[in-house]
């Protein structure tokens, strides 16, 4: 049963506590460590009790040390050593024995650091404990050595004693952090690219703009401002100029910003070369695109005092009298000289691209595109378009151009004018235009299916570009093939010849001709004619810009004995059309 209570915490007093016989406990805790199943430990020493023992180590290994050099032939220093067998619990016990029966008259300070458990620790008993203090006392009375002895031990013919004789080793305070070369040298680059980048965020690079703007006139022949100027680093490292205009009044050209990278070894000779320049947010007129090559005139000089090797365009607006393309991105392409060659642009799908080259009074332009939209969400999708003209004179001139639309082809001319009010006019021949499609684009929807071709000629006057489609004028004349009409049903009239109206149906045909007239209030197709098997029908119709329909056709049918005529009227949306058998 004690053996069981024995739990490597409780003292003897504690288990004969626990029994409530003293006697019994102390007989069976005998028996116990003579069987060998338990040995006395002594608690463990608080952090403070170590720090004493060590203490009191260094000041004993101390003391042997000066009493080996003071006297070589003197016996070694007494130490103060504990049996390594285990210790006996019988002094705890037989102290227990003296002591009152009663477990509640058991000193303490007797049982206070004896704890039964299965570590061999050993257990320093009162008189030992007694015995090592008297000689620790006697060695502190011994070990002291006198003033000669002492210096003779400082003098170099006193013996010397290796190190490996030493019974103690110096203790550190902690680990040495050393930095080595490599580390201070990796420190010093960082901090340096750190002083690099503060000194570059805050510089003061205003009071430079002066120097700046006379040398971009004296490079470009013409009046150069400057609003801003700093140095970008990261991700694209050069001088960044904001808010630059160029020349004067009408043939000013601004720009949002401009970036210079500079060739870092001519920064220190007198002619400054820059590899690039990227100007950022310009708009280009096709009458400042005129001027461009007089400033890559001047640059071309020996005596200018800046030099580039190449211009990109970012974010670059090209228009023609306000009527252009935003957002494109290119580059100025120049002859071996350095005079200007041509300037080319794309927008950023690569769906559409733009040149221009410089002729005696004007510019040529050269446009071509695939699977193009005029703008974003527009129903207009141009599988191919191929323009070539010339601006002259503040006209621009269309010489040839093709267009694939709505699986067809549109083939012409044109002429563009802005010097005055926006206006153009021109000619244009298609052939198989898909007339869903373009029933859809123009927003009637399919109300007419087919393939037209036809020819058109056309001119318009507007205040503004927006509008210069809504006041077209236009004639022509078109023919469509293997096509139909929703909503208008010819047959079904023929066949009831009566006063009541027809509404829905389709009308099939073969082929449909006719001519157009387009106004800016209305459209008009005469001289219509539409073959449908055994029908042919003859007639002309209108359609308002409010998209209501009126008009009057005449049904015949043909390969019969008695050819019957049948007129129609037409009138209401064009959505819903009616039909009434009979002239009104």
């Amino acid at each position: 049963m004690v053996l069981i209570l024995v739990d490597s915490q409780s003292t003897v007093a504690d288990l004969c506590l626990k029994t409530g016989n003293p006697q019994l406990t102390e007989n069976a805790l005998r028996d116990l460590e003579k069987g060998g199943f338990i040995v006395p430990r002594v608690e463990q020493d608080s952090l403070w009790g170590e720090s004493n023992k060590v203490a009191q180590e260094i000041r004993e290994a101390a003391i042997n040390k000066a009493i080996q050099i003071s006297s070589p032939g003197a016996v070694g220093v007494v130490e103060s050593s504990v049996s390594d067998s285990p210790v006996s619990i019988d002094p705890v016990l037989d102290h227990l024995a003296k002591s009152d029966s009663s477990i509640s008259q058991l000193p303490l300070s007797s049982m206070h650091s004896t704890q039964v458990s299965g570590a061999n620790y050993p257990v320093f008993s009162q008189e030992k404990t007694q015995k090592l203090s008297e000689t620790q006392f006697t060695l502190d009375q011994v070990a002291k050595p006198s003033f000669l002895e002492r210096l003779k031990a400082l003098l170099p013919s006193a013996p010397q004693k290796n190190d490996e004789d030493i019974s103690i080793k110096p203790i550190r305070r902690g680990q040495r952090s050393t930095m080595g070369w490599p580390m201070i040298a990796v420190s010093g680059f960082f901090g340096l690219l750190g002083l690099a980048y503060l000194t570059i965020l805050f510089f003061p690079y205003d009071s430079y703009l002066p120097g700046v703007e006379a040398a971009f006139e004296q490079a470009s022949g013409r009046p150069v401002k400057v609003g801003s100027m700093r140095v970008d680093v990261y991700p694209n490292p050069g001088l960044l100029l904001g808010n630059v205009h160029i020349g004067t009044d009408k043939d000013k050209i601004r720009i949002a910003e401009l970036r210079l990278v500079p060739v870092i070894g001519s920064l220190i000779i007198g002619k400054t070369s820059f590899r690039e320049v990227v100007l950022n947010g310009v708009s280009l007129p096709a009458e400042l695109i005129v001027g461009l090559p007089g400033v890559f005139v001047e640059l071309s000089k020996p005596t200018a005092r800046v030099r580039v090797d190449h211009i990109r365009f970012e974010k670059t607006e090209v228009s023609f009298g306000g009527l252009g393309f935003s957002g494109m991105e290119g580059e100025a392409r120049r002859s071996a000289d350095g005079l200007f060659q041509s300037l080319k642009l794309r927008d950023p799908d690569h769906s559409l691209s733009f040149e221009v080259k410089p002729l005696a009074q004007g510019l040529e332009v050269n446009l071509e595109g695939f699977g193009w939209h005029p703008s974003q969400g527009s129903p207009f999708l141009f599988d191919s378009v191929n323009l070539n003209g010339a601006i002259e004179n503040g006209a621009f001139t269309i010489r040839r151009m093709e267009l694939r639309l709505f699986n067809g082809l549109i083939q012409g001319f044109a002429v563009l004018r802005a010097d005055k009010q926006p206006s153009m006019s021109g000619e244009v021949v298609f052939e198989r235009v898909n007339a869903s499609r373009l029933g859809n684009a123009v927003g009637v929807g399919e109300k007419f299916s087919g393939g037209i071709s036809g020819k058109l000629k056309f001119s318009s006057t507007a205040d503004s570009w927006a509008t210069i489609f809504s006041a077209v004028i236009a004639e022509g004349d078109f023919t469509v093939r293997r096509g139909s009409i929703r909503g208008i049903d010819l047959a079904e009239a023929v066949r009831r010849v009566s006063n009541m109206s027809v509404q829905g149906g389709a009308t099939l045909f073969e082929q449909l001709t006719g001519s157009v007239n387009f106004t800016p209030t209305s459209y008009q197709f005469n001289g219509l004619i539409l073959d449908s098997g055994l029908m042919q029908s003859t007639g002309q119709i209108e359609v308002s810009k409010n998209l209501q329909i009126r008009g009057k056709m005449v049904l015949q049918m043909r390969g019969t004995a008695n050819q019957t005529r049948v007129p129609v009227t037409i009138s209401g949306p064009l959505d819903a059309p009616v039909l009434q058998v009979g002239s009104k």
